[in-house]
Order: C-alpha cells, then structure tokens, then sequence
C-alpha cells in the first residue's frame, strides 16, 4: 500500500460500508432513508438526523444548511482503525493486517471543506472507529501505486467505538495537551506524528473555528497561539 493512502475511508467503492453503518445506526429505534423536507435522510430517529459521509463533507453543504435549521444533525464518519487486506485471485485470498492505523487527525482531511460546521448550532460530529475488510483485486491497467491492486469494495467488520464532538472546542481538547502555547504547523506535525500537510489542515480548521490566532511568522510559516478565551 502506498505510505501516502489515507487509512480513514475514501469516497471509493464506499456502497457497502455506507450500507453497513446506515444499517448499525439505525437499530431498533430509528428509521432510514426518510424524507425530510426535500431532502432524503439516512437515518432518522424521532427529530434527530445521522448523516453517514465517508468522504467528501463538501458535498453536504447546502443539505446540512438546510437541515440544521429544523434538525439536531450528527455527521458519522468513519475511521479505519483495523483495516484487513482481502487480496482476491484465481487461487483463493490473501489476508493480511494493514499497518495503517486511522486517527482523529484523518477527518481533518474532510472538515476542510466545511472548516466552521462545528460551530453550527445543532450540529455534531461522531467518529466512529471500525474494523473493516479491504477487498482488492489485480489490474494490470490500474493502480500502479499498489502494484495494480485495485480496491473491488470495502466491508464493515465491526465498530470499535464511537466518539461524539459539539463543538471545535470538544475536538481541540483531543489534541490541545500535545501542543505548546504557541506553534507553527511544523510544531504541530511533530507533536502530533503527523505529516506537515495533515498539520496545516489542522491549523486551517482550528483558526477556521475560532480556537487559534495567527500572531506572526517565522518565515514563511504563520505562528499560531491557542485562543483561551473561545
């Protein structure tokens, strides 16, 4: 796998984990795929709205406005926190343990596109943390990068846990206790283990989300401080 492929999950071959956790959600108490004003739901239990999205949050953007003017809205995304290979061919499969592990750092490659959602009144943001199956099948003509191993689909296994954030501040606290009182995004990607670009949509979001301040620069690079009044 390339070292660069993001272990949360990818807007790929998603119909079946999207299934899958539509299916955990809903439960005995709630019902899926309701209309709600003129927009179809994926589940809906009493007044409050869980929107599954494994990738692409701009999307939802004019559908989120639109609800959260009526509705408690809770956006499930999902990390891949155990991710086993399924390696499909004419012999049988070929299992093994991806060495990727998903983290609450990877839906910051989603919330860049709706960088103030979390300040949304109404509106929440649960991770859910999952086991799934990568099935993979080989492609001379495609995905040179895995050595022509195409993704055919991905399978829910089970959800490990689930973590629910109100507010950029209930996220910021995930990581806040890694960083100084003042950083810069090389600052945060060394705390954090993180790579510089992961760091700069961080930072992005934070500032976005009314928790950081930009108070100068070390070259090129913005230096930010942590607004304790936010």
């Amino acid at each position: 796998m390339s070292s660069n492929e993001n272990p949360s999950i990818g807007t790929l071959h998603e119909r079946s984990l999207h299934r899958q956790l539509k299916a955990h959600y809903v439960g005995a108490e709630a019902l899926s795929e309701q209309k709600v004003g003129k927009y179809v739901v994926d589940v809906l239990k009493g007044d409050h709205i869980y929107e599954i999205q494994t990738a692409n949050f701009g999307a939802l953007k004019s559908k989120l406005e639109v609800l959260l003017e009526t509705h408690a809205v809770t956006l499930v995304h999902p990390i891949a926190v155990n991710k086993i290979l399924v390696k499909r061919t004419e012999t049988g499969e070929q299992r093994r343990r991806s060495p990727k592990v998903g983290s609450v750092l990877d839906v910051f490659d989603e919330l860049v596109y709706l960088p103030k959602i979390l300040n949304q009144r109404n509106f929440s943001l649960e991770l859910a943390y999952v086991t799934i199956e990568e099935l993979r099948h080989f492609d001379a003509k495609k995905a040179w990068r895995r050595r022509h191993w195409v993704v055919s689909e991905r399978r829910l296994v089970g959800v490990d846990r689930t973590v629910r954030y109100a507010s950029y501040a209930d996220l910021f606290a995930e990581i806040s206790a890694q960083l100084p009182q003042q950083f810069t995004t090389a600052t945060v990607a060394r705390a954090l283990g993180t790579t510089r670009s992961k760091a700069q949509k961080v930072a992005y979001c934070f500032r976005e989300g009314g928790l950081l301040n930009v108070i100068g620069k070390e070259g090129n690079a913005l230096v930010y401080s942590i607004d304790h009044g936010a």
